[in-house]
């Protein structure tokens, strides 16, 4: 096995023969984030070992308060513990632990995805070279699968990504993809909650690292399983964390709508002291005059904050691809 390893670094540009296993693109880690999941956790490791028999499966228990841990430790899971509570922290304790998988296999612990569709996007990733791969639900969710909120709210958070980074994606919020090794050893994740799936495919598009998209099959809760998503809070903390990276990775595009916005505002507060400065040499509305001024200011700060940013951001990226290319 090492021998054939060996040989397939040696000659990348060949094509080995095909065997059972030639699906299988290298070592292959399964990172399952759980948070009170003993109703079905047993059942989604055993589904991945059957999928996946090669594959490590990596059970994270997110301050569970029920059996999950020790379900997935007896389905034959490697239990991870993240006493901080957030599906973000979960995910990168898990992405830590599996350091040497060519690629990671995320996916939720309720057994809504189904582990037979996971070679079908492994086989995606091999094929396409791509550095992540999203299964996603909406071309193929069962009914009941989607609480009418998560649903719009996912929709609204699509349109608002496209508009800010261009991104193209029919579902931003699938717990079900394949990251690669690239991919996660050189981009710095730093979500804590249910953002995590949205800063990935920001991540992934604003470092140029290729997506792709594949239909999964999403099934609805069964039993005592209850989604841990909060439709509102968790919203507005998605929302100020997609404005966030917006901030981050165009910095130029924020600051410069925000310089636009001041001095639109300067201009509407100062007409009407420059009006009376024409007609009569005085200025009348003095206060108007000085928010106008102050807002002028405001706005030139804030279009040199983006040229600034800017500047370091393209920097930023120019060392990151060095890394990636060092890492090749």
């Amino acid at each position: 096995m090492a021998e054939a390893k060996s040989a397939e670094r040696d000659l990348p540009g060949e094509m080995s023969a095909p065997t059972e296993t030639s699906d299988a693109p290298g070592r292959v880690a399964v990172v399952i984030p759980c948070h009170d999941e003993a109703s079905t956790i047993a059942r989604v490791v055993q589904s991945f070992r059957e999928a996946l028999p090669d594959a490590e499966v990596v059970v994270v228990d997110n301050a569970s308060t029920d059996d999950t841990a020790e379900d997935a430790a007896r389905a034959g899971a490697r239990v991870l513990h993240e006493s901080r509570l957030g599906k973000g922290f979960a995910l990168l304790t898990g992405f830590a632990a599996v350091p040497d998988a060519d690629h990671v296999v995320m996916v939720d612990g309720d057994d809504t995805y189904p582990a037979a569709c996971v070679n079908d996007l492994l086989q995606a990733a091999r094929e396409s070279n791509a550095d992540v791969v999203i299964g996603t639900r909406h071309e193929a969710g069962s009914a009941g699968a989607f609480r009418p909120g998560h649903s719009l709210g996912n929709q609204l958070f699509i349109g608002l990504v496209r508009l800010l980074f261009g991104i193209r994606t029919r579902d931003l919020f699938s717990g079900y993809r394949v990251l690669s090794n690239r991919f996660l050893n050189t981009t710095p994740l730093v979500a804590t909650g249910f953002d995590v799936e949205a800063e990935i495919s920001v991540q992934a598009q604003v470092h140029g690292f290729q997506v792709i998209e594949i239909p999964v099959e999403y099934r609805a809760r069964e039993g005592t399983s209850r989604s841990k998503l909060r439709t509102f809070h968790d919203g507005f903390h998605i929302a100020r964390e997609i404005m966030i990276l917006f901030r981050d990775y165009r910095p130029m595009a924020f600051f410069g709508t925000l310089c636009l916005l001041l001095m639109g505002a300067s201009f509407w507060s100062g007409w009407l002291p420059i009006d009376d400065y024409v007609r009569t040499g005085l200025v009348h509305h003095l206060p108007r005059a000085v928010l106008a001024a102050a807002l002028f200011i405001l706005a030139a700060l804030s279009l040199s904050l983006g040229v600034l940013l800017s500047s370091i951001n393209r920097r930023s990226v120019e060392l990151a691809a060095l890394i990636r290319k060092r890492r090749r």
